[in-house]
């Protein structure tokens, strides 16, 4: 995709955003306290591993999506894909509400290592990250081994303090998936 229909895609999906009823916002992370505070404990908890808390990670909280500095030079099918992603997270603060989302993600069944809540959250929202990786980039990249890896660091490792430590299990989500979406384009009639 070229960087400029890539950049409308972005444009586009924000003028959505700020449509919705309340608005979803993008702000920048780095200048608030609380997550400040956020860094400096993930930090603690995963013995320094989570270290680019306020750097390269996107975090919504309600109907605010949180980003890093240097957000606007990330490449806009990027900044796209990760908004998409975070859409989920909105939608589960629909549903869940904020009491249910601090709970279901933070501590159920544990807050490390058997992490349930969080990895099927996360697993929403990552699936929406395959599924429009497979949109804007094709059906392949959404099969780059490289894409499946980051995924799989993400749901073993450090990163979300290492929510669900069963590697098998996080590369069948994903193998189902990709081969449902391989299957939904091969069903899909010509546009």
């Amino acid at each position: 995709m070229r960087a400029q229909d890539a950049e409308a895609l972005v444009e586009a999906l924000l003028k959505e955003m700020l449509a919705m009823r309340p608005p979803v916002r993008v702000v920048s992370k780095g200048g608030l306290w609380h997550q400040r505070v956020i860094d400096g404990f993930l930090r603690a908890v995963t013995l320094g591993g989570q270290n680019r808390y306020l750097t390269d990670y996107v975090t919504t909280l309600g109907r605010t999506i949180l980003v890093p500095e240097g957000w606007g030079r990330v490449a806009a099918h990027r900044r796209y894909e990760v908004l998409r992603h975070e859409l989920v997270h909105v939608r589960q603060f629909e549903r869940w509400g904020w009491v249910g989302m601090v709970l279901i993600y933070g501590f159920f069944p544990l807050p490390a290592g058997l992490a349930w809540g969080r990895a099927r959250l996360e697993w929403e929202a990552y699936a929406e990250t395959l599924r429009v990786t497979a949109e804007v980039e094709g059906i392949e990249a959404a099969r780059d081994p490289r894409l499946h890896a980051e995924i799989l660091a993400r749901f073993t490792g450090p990163d979300y303090a290492w929510m669900w430590p069963f590697p098998e299990t996080v590369q069948g989500w994903i193998d189902d998936c990709v081969e449902q979406l391989a299957r939904e384009a091969t069903e899909a009639p010509p546009r």
